[in-house]
């Protein structure tokens, strides 16, 4: 059986050999909360070693997000260049990166303790499907400012501003935070006068159906606009490439040559449309593949709770640990497709360089000359 479904009988401790279904049987004896994790806190806890290790490692990806995140919000601090709505929500996607780093401290300060307190475990699994889903929030909410970019042009120009990307933010934000963070206000299996035969790991069932409903629909979303782009872009360029590459003639009419004109600025912008949506595409693809490993591994949790003669092993945190890579990868993204947020990262590492020259009094031919990666 699950060992989450188990039915324990005995409240004895000495009778099982890890913390986790001690805890959960003295529960469902109806032993105090506090008195449970004192009769089981001497067992020890599964993979603790290997999850101390993949704790120190995510701190140190977490470091590596929190610095080059930083440095793109940095450079759009105050850019009216940047000021666009998707630059926007490219920042909104960064800021949710900042939250994975500052997240990989916690996981890390959580997992050197001997035990976790089985509420700190769930402030974990809590906060760390909340930085999931901030981040899947802010893919499709870029996808879905390149899908009105592109198929609805004229109402995107005429109504999208800066305050429709803050309000937008404005609601997306608290709303994720209500429903992900949700049990750690009340709405969990530690307490006893709750039924733990429809719990996995101190968190109801539905709260994680919940959640994979969300996340579901958010990858349906991001992978039906982004295709649904492509073959609008694809479409436009297949039409506008043969006039806008023919070659200028001056016997041609004057409205002939205008045309031609024409066609050759729109080809272009096509592209260029082009590729900020292979951006996003890529973008949206590093987020798919880094959290993958994890959904897949809830999927088989769901399947095996499912099943009476399933019982799932405990595993180290490497899942989380590939997750928060997407966050290191995410700046590099921009860096390199990004013309205007490479560019403002370049201008605020020159004054940091210059003001720590004149901080230091050093010479100019001592200061190293900063360039972002991609730069030309």
């Amino acid at each position: 059986m699950n060992e989450s479904t188990a039915n324990f009988t005995g409240g004895n401790s000495t009778v099982f050999e890890t913390f986790w279904p001690c805890f959960r049987g003295q529960l469902e004896n109806n032993v105090d909360y506090d008195l449970s994790v004192a009769s089981c806190s001497h067992l020890p806890a599964p993979n603790l070693d290997e999850n101390r290790k993949v704790g120190i490692i995510a701190a140190t990806v977490g470091t590596v997000a929190l610095l080059m995140n930083g440095a793109v919000l940095a450079g759009g601090l105050k850019n009216r260049h940047l000021s666009k709505p998707m630059h926007l929500f490219v920042a909104n996607l960064a800021t949710a990166d900042c939250a994975a780093g500052f997240f990989s401290f916690f996981f890390c300060a959580i997992f050197q303790k001997e035990v976790p307190q089985p509420l700190t475990s769930v402030r974990v699994v809590c906060t760390f499907l909340l930085v999931l889903v901030l981040s899947a929030v802010s893919v499709v909410l870029l996808s879905v400012d390149r899908y009105l970019a592109i198929l609805h042009p004229i109402f995107y120009q005429t109504r999208m501003s800066k305050r429709h990307v803050a309000v937008s933010l404005a609601i997306t934000w608290p709303v994720c935070v209500l429903v992900y963070l949700s049990p750690l206000m009340g709405w969990n299996c530690i307490d006893s006068d709750m039924n733990t035969e429809n719990c996995i790991a101190q968190l109801p069932v539905g709260y994680l159906i919940l959640v994979n409903i969300i996340l579901f629909m958010a990858v349906v979303i991001v992978i039906f606009t982004n295709d649904r782009i492509f073959i609008v872009l694809k479409r436009r360029i297949s039409r506008t490439r043969p006039m806008a590459t023919e070659s200028p003639q001056d016997n041609l009419p004057a409205a002939r040559r205008r045309e031609q004109r024409l066609a050759a600025r729109k080809f272009q912008h096509l592209l260029h449309s082009l590729k900020k949506q292979v951006t996003v595409v890529i973008i949206a693809a590093v987020f798919v593949v880094s959290w993958l490993p994890l959904c897949i591994d809830m999927v088989r949790q769901f399947l095996c709770f499912a099943r009476e003669d399933c019982e799932m092993e405990a595993k180290p945190k490497w899942g989380m640990l590939i997750g928060l890579c997407s966050s290191v990868i995410n700046p590099v993204i921009y860096a390199l497709r990004i013309e205007k947020i490479r560019d403002a990262m370049q201008r605020r590492a020159r004054r940091l360089a210059n003001a720590v020259r004149e901080k230091f009094g050093w010479s100019s031919n001592q200061v190293v000359n900063i360039q972002v990666v991609g730069a030309p």
